[in-house]
């Protein structure tokens, strides 16, 4: 993960969640269009709705 774009308590909530600078994450279900996504974070699966995911910027590690 790069950086978070949210407001004050989503970004600590993102963080306490395992969503930190630098931290592996691993997409396994992208959201569809008013859907949820789940991102694997030190072995715990992790859902998040479509508008908070967009406020996760991550880089790609390409295949691991």
């Amino acid at each position: 993960m790069v950086w978070i774009i949210s407001d004050p308590y989503m970004s600590d909530r993102l963080d306490s969640l395992g969503f930190s600078f630098k931290e592996h994450i691993t997409c396994i279900l992208g959201g569809h269009r008013d859907s949820m996504s789940a991102y694997l974070i030190r072995g715990t699966l992790i859902a998040l709705r479509t508008e908070n995911a967009k406020e996760v910027l991550v880089r790609s590690l390409g295949r691991v």
